[in-house]
């Protein structure tokens, strides 16, 4: 437990983006269940407003903003059953730990980029990574979860039990229906992968990109075949990267990008077969850090869905706006779909973004409160300008404090079905944050998805069990 008296509560009470400077009164660190359960009756007692923190990576710093952090970052286990394929991982556990335990077995699960992002709040909004074009997004991989509620009780979601429950951790964001204890996962063979990096001068960008969406998202190329698409300034001059995996052999992987290696100015900066682990590690810091930022900056950037190809000229109006950013730190990044990310039905979980080309987003870094005004007028500005292209939608896990109609954004027609779980699992609102899913009121829809008919199905629990 740490107070602010402590000499580490600064350390402690700050995420990952230095922007969030909030000075919650107790930050309690759990290592078991019965912790967990301790601290929300202690917040309940004294009507503190409690969020769990897992890895503190929400863009928005949501895993903060309130009196009382519950920090689950030291239930950070990872038991595999390699024959069943199977593992059990705690709800503060990594992708850094979790992936390093999975290289033991040669065995895999969709995550993402960043080795510090941990399970609990990634998998509630969907969890993308280079892998989830041949194995869906990390959410749609899961088995079952052990959720708390807000009165102590332990429940088990999964398709067979609690079944709406399940369906709305999975998209649905956290801190809205329980606490997320751990979570089962169904596991993947994967070893040795390629690893690649492309560069093109930004004037070379529009045509790349107009290939990209004609033959490497949701047609054309293996699902095999995941990366992202970074356009930054690199040693002073804009560039386009591309940073990708292929599930095969580097011959396999360098024929898939062949039409790509014949587009004006490509380089090949990156070029390796490694583990997963390895290459995930390496190819988004060398050559150089991306984005390449100074240390202490604050960020800020928002997410958009794009369903349609854009043309030449439209790609070259977006590079030529981007080029005018005033932060030498910008960054517009895409993530393409496609494969199994859009062959799972819209609505069989509450992550509904099956049927895009990809997500995008805008962001940028600053340093002083001096730059922070005119960068964040930028970016407001681009995203005014870029609007037309995109189809109304925002990656959940990337949330934006100025994210107009979050609902409808992140959820769309399904938030009704949100609202109707809520109001069953959590319904005095104990979970709650600016973005979270609210209780039922006057004029909601009627959900598409309903609550699963009959009371909530609990697991018998006593302490020292977990």
């Amino acid at each position: 437990m740490v107070l602010p008296t402590d000499s580490n509560y600064h350390a402690a009470r700050q995420v990952f983006s230095q922007e969030f400077q909030v000075l919650p009164q107790l930050i309690v660190y759990c290592e078991v269940f019965e912790d967990v359960r301790h601290c929300l009756k202690f917040a309940e007692h004294h009507k503190f407003w409690a969020i769990m923190r897992s890895g503190g990576h929400s863009t928005a710093g949501y895993s903060v903003i309130c009196d009382m952090v519950i920090d689950l970052s030291r239930m950070n286990y990872v038991v595999v059953d390699a024959a069943a394929k199977r593992a059990v991982i705690g709800a503060g556990a990594t992708f850094g730990h979790i992936n390093a335990v999975l290289n033991g077995y040669r065995l895999h699960m969709p995550g993402g980029a960043c080795e510090d992002v941990a399970l609990a709040g990634y998998m509630q909004g969907g969890g993308y990574g280079f892998t989830s074009r041949e194995y869906g997004m990390n959410c749609d991989n899961l088995i079952d979860a052990t959720v708390m509620l807000a009165d102590g009780s332990i429940v088990l979601a999964s398709e067979t039990v609690n079944k709406d429950l399940f369906w709305a951790i999975r998209g649905g964001t956290g801190n809205n229906f329980g606490v997320l204890l751990q979570a089962t996962y169904r596991l993947h063979d994967l070893w040795k992968i390629w690893g690649f990096g492309l560069l093109w001068p930004i004037e070379d960008a529009p045509a790349a990109l107009v290939e990209l969406q004609k033959n490497y998202m949701t047609k054309g190329v293996a699902d095999q075949l995941g990366y992202m698409v970074i356009v930054t300034a690199q040693q002073g001059k804009n560039v386009m990267l591309m940073r990708g995996t292929y599930h095969g052999s580097r011959e396999e992987g360098m024929a898939a990008l062949s039409s790509l290696l014949a587009i004006k100015g490509v380089q090949l900066q990156v070029d390796m077969v490694d583990t997963y682990l390895a290459v995930n590690r390496y190819i988004v810091d060398k050559p150089f850090p991306i984005p390449d930022v100074p240390n202490s900056v604050m960020e800020d950037k928002q997410s958009a869905y794009v369903s349609r190809p854009l043309s030449l000229k439209d790609w070259r109006k977006i590079m030529d706006r981007f080029a005018q950013s005033p932060c030498p730190w910008s960054w517009f990044v895409i993530e393409p779909y496609g494969g199994q990310i859009n062959r799972v039905r819209k609505g069989a979980n509450a992550f509904i973004h099956r049927d895009v080309l990809m997500n995008t987003f805008f962001g940028l870094f600053w340093r002083t409160p001096e730059e922070k005004g005119p960068y964040e007028q930028f970016l407001d500005d681009f995203m005014k300008m870029y609007a037309p292209y995109c189809n109304g939608h925002s990656y959940q896990n990337y949330p934006r404090r100025q994210q107009k109609d979050f609902a409808k954004a992140y959820w769309g027609d399904y938030y009704s079905s949100l609202v109707a779980i809520k109001d069953k699992y959590d319904p005095n609102g104990f979970f709650r944050y600016q973005q979270a899913v609210a209780l039922k009121g006057r004029g909601r829809k009627p959900p598409l998805v309903p609550p699963t008919p009959g009371p909530i199905v609990r697991e018998p629990y006593s302490a020292g069990s977990d």
